[in-house]
């Protein structure tokens, strides 16, 4: 099924207007007469830094030329300010036409400004996007409109082009100083790093939690990646990488109460998962650290509290299980204390079985437990305070 390029312009159109900020521009008019000849439909964006020029020629027009005439246009016209003092327009002609009249796909050499020709063959649908120059839109937007109209899609009507082009104007941000926005963005960058990180090592140590058995460090572990992921997606989102701020569902609906409503239950989620972080091994596991249990005879540490500090009543046991870490890391696990006569070390791991020791607490004072792996590629350490009651 073949289609024209009026056809090929509308259905592109329909999503580049809203998700790439251009407008349309009618034939007539007289800023553009010098390229107007050699397109079907001018689409243009003048704000920002890539001001450019998206431009659809037809069946016996020159690319070529509508290209380096919009390169003249856009070279003399979107200059500097003392607003925006760095521009780089770009100028893409996509050239619809039958096979055997298609311009070569590639830059155009000797223009003003960079541009390129995408060809899109009007019988077979295939697309050639050979160059991007500053501004392009998604190449794949090309070869989503091509593929509908061979599907035999409907082509968008001139009311859902002009819908498109007003969704251009709804305000998608709120300017805020720039101190603030930077204070706000070194925050964030701290708070990706704490959390992001955890997930990052949770992500390797999960198998062998899996392995070991250990719902608590699973869990842990798990709502860790969950982090990871959120994190992963906010920043893409934010910063439209990969075009995710107009591809995922709610962050790039044009209705701003949509949009709210989405980055709201994304920061809930977040939350949700920081907090879950913390409350799933105690839920899973009671005698674990920092559980808040009523009694401190029986507590067990994991890969998870390293780092951290721990509370013991004289008389009371501590069991230090590893077994999070790479089965190929347990054989030869040394574990010590540092001052035996508060916290002595009881029992230690099997030859060949999972690293997991005992200590028990004698008097009160304070300690420190440390476990290396047999290659020192892993380390633990835990500081233990020891007291006559619960705290």
């Amino acid at each position: 099924m073949s289609f024209t390029v009026e056809d090929f312009a509308r259905t592109s159109l329909v999503r580049v207007l809203p998700r790439s900020r251009y407008r349309l521009a009618g034939q007539t008019d007289a800023r553009f007469q010098s390229f107007a000849g050699n397109t079907m439909r001018i689409a243009y964006r003048q704000q920002g830094a890539t001001p450019a020029f998206l431009l659809f020629s037809g069946p016996g027009q020159d690319p070529h030329a509508a290209a380096m005439a919009a390169a003249t246009w856009a070279e003399a016209n979107w200059r500097p300010n003392a607003i925006q003092r760095r521009v780089r327009p770009g100028v893409v002609v996509v050239h619809v036409a039958p096979a055997n009249q298609l311009t070569p796909a590639g830059q155009v050499a000797g223009t003003a400004v960079p541009a390129a020709i995408w060809t899109v063959d009007s019988e077979s649908g295939r697309v050639a996007v050979a160059s991007t120059p500053p501004g392009s839109p998604p190449g794949g937007e090309m070869k989503r409109a091509a593929t509908a109209l061979l599907n035999g899609a409907p082509v968008p009507s001139l009311g859902e082009l002009d819908l498109a082009e007003r969704n251009v104007m709804q305000v998608r941000t709120v300017g805020v100083p720039r101190v603030a926005g930077g204070v706000l963005s070194i925050c964030l960058i701290l708070v990706a790093l704490r959390y992001g990180l955890g997930g990052v090592f949770g992500l390797f140590a999960l198998p062998g939690a899996i392995a070991s058995g250990n719902l608590a460090e699973m869990g842990s572990l798990a709502v860790s990646v969950l982090i990871l992921a959120g994190i992963l997606l906010g920043i893409g989102v934010l910063l439209n990488l990969g075009n995710l701020a107009y591809r995922v569902p709610g962050f790039s609906s044009p209705v701003p109460r949509t949009r709210n409503l989405a980055w709201g239950g994304y920061v809930a989620a977040m939350v949700c998962l920081v907090v879950a972080q913390g409350a799933v091994p105690s839920a899973l596991n009671p005698n674990n650290v920092g559980a808040g249990q009523a009694q401190y005879l029986h507590v067990t540490a994991t890969t998870s509290d390293d780092g951290s500090e721990t509370y013991v009543t004289a008389g009371g046991e501590l069991t230090v299980d590893l077994s999070s870490w790479p089965s190929t890391e347990w054989p030869g696990v040394q574990f010590k204390t540092s001052n035996p006569s508060v916290l002595s070390l009881e029992a230690t791991p099997a030859a060949n079985g999972k690293p997991i020791a005992k200590f028990t607490a004698h008097q009160t004072g304070a300690s420190r437990v440390d476990a290396t792996s047999t290659d020192g590629h892993y380390t633990f350490q835990l500081r233990v305070d020891v007291g006559a009651s619960a705290p």
